[in-house]
């Protein structure tokens, strides 16, 4: 489930192309924190309301639920967060969060669209 989850959230990341407004750039940072938010406090469905019709079709909040909870047991205890990162990157303003599980640091990338929404979402681990 936690594989088919992540191929799904970077299938829908990784759509075609489109020209990234400046406003969309602008907004990602806070699309990409308030996502991160809503799931920190168990709010599933909430951390879903930006996402576009793509990724609402693709990752449920019941399934996005089953992979944030399963991330502390899989890693460890979640730690802070490091600042994000935004860049641009195939047509998307794309935001990179670190953040800290036990002893392991995973990326959390939040893809935004020219229309500021939530294009892809997906979970890096990296050490």
């Amino acid at each position: 489930m936690f594989k088919l989850v992540f191929a799904t959230c970077i299938a829908l990341a990784l759509g075609p192309a489109i020209g990234v407004a400046h406003a969309a750039s602008a907004d990602c940072p806070t699309l990409s924190s308030r996502l991160l938010d809503h799931l920190d406090k168990g709010d599933f469905t909430g951390a879903t309301a930006d996402f576009d019709d793509r990724m609402k079709s693709g990752l449920s909040a019941d399934a996005l639920a089953g992979v944030w909870q399963s991330l502390p047991q899989k890693f460890g205890a979640r730690g802070m967060r490091e600042p994000a990162r935004a860049s641009a990157a195939n047509g998307y303003a794309v935001v990179v969060t670190p953040m800290h599980y036990g002893s392991k640091l995973i990326d959390a990338e939040v893809a935004c669209s020219a229309d500021g929404r939530i294009a892809g979402f997906y979970i890096k681990p990296l050490r």
